[in-house]
């Protein structure tokens, strides 16, 4: 992770202490999450202060809740749908920073004005079911059945996109499933070509700063993807692997999409050379 000062840039997204942004502003910024206590019967949820607001902060599957003991990097507009975990919503990301952040430890206790926000009882779980755990607290040990993930739709010569949060490598359950489909994909057309295309991302934060992740986050992230396909099933000498190692260039408008690695499963025509499986630009 990096930082760059620009100091004559100005920041976006900012606002004044204690003055909600409104509707549809962009924000970027880090902070250390709070833990707000919901309650008995809902889980705790999470929320951010930036400038003096409260923030809610939730994350796409599997990027990773946010968590005590580190700071999140939060990326987004300002949503004017309802509030979340008390605060402002926000439409974007939320990364968890990899560094260790012990000061991050605040939970915030369950008072009447949170309460009564109704936030939500713990999942899976209704009245009856409840009931019956009170009553036999080992009916609680039972194996959970998740509903299955769809399916995803994948065709020939369409890009797919997977984006990652901040210095991480590990895509979603969503996204591992299109992977999925895509090595079937590859595995069932003959001559198939998988293009992978590898990316490393910059933020524009609020203060004017640009966090960059460490230069080698595109080559993790597409050699990972190869790996994962080949493991799937699609024709290990079939995949080709781009390297993009310079950052994108952030604005603070969705700056998170730099964080991306590109698929694509094709049928070269006939005489079409294929390039080597690992490669850079």
């Amino acid at each position: 992770m990096r930082f760059t000062n620009l100091a004559p840039v100005l920041a976006f997204g900012a606002i004044a202490s204690g003055v909600p942004a409104s509707a549809q502003e962009h924000l970027n910024f880090i902070a250390c999450p709070v833990a707000q206590d919901t309650g008995e019967r809902s889980d705790v949820c999470f929320f951010v202060r930036h400038e003096g607001i409260r923030y809610g902060v939730s994350s796409p599957p599997d990027w990773g809740n946010p968590q005590l003991g580190h700071k999140l990097l939060v990326e987004g507009v300002v949503s004017d749908d309802e509030q979340e975990c008390g605060g402002v919503k926000i439409e974007g990301r939320a990364s968890v920073m990899p560094e260790l952040s012990p000061e991050c430890d605040e939970i915030a206790p369950a008072t009447p004005e949170i309460l009564a926000l109704e936030l939500g009882r713990r999942p899976d779980i209704t009245e009856a079911q409840r009931a019956m755990i009170l009553a036999n607290p080992s009916a609680s040990l039972q194996i959970v059945r998740l509903p299955a993930l769809p399916v995803p739709e994948v065709a020939l010569g369409r890009t797919e996109t997977i984006y990652f949060p901040f210095e991480r490598d590990r895509a979603s359950s969503p996204d591992a499933m299109v992977m999925l489909e895509l090595a079937r994909l590859a595995g069932a057309t003959p001559g198939a070509a998988v293009s992978i295309r590898a990316y490393r991302g910059a933020t524009l934060l609020d203060t004017g700063e640009i966090l960059a992740e460490r230069e080698d986050m595109a080559r993790q992230r597409g050699e990972k993807i190869a790996d994962i396909l080949a493991g799937l099933g699609a024709p290990a000498n079939a995949i080709t692997l781009e390297i993009f190692d310079a950052a994108s260039e952030p604005d603070g408008h969705a700056d998170w999409q730099g964080r991306r690695v590109e698929l694509r499963v094709s049928q070269p025509s006939a005489g079409q050379a294929k390039a080597p499986r690992r490669g850079g630009s």
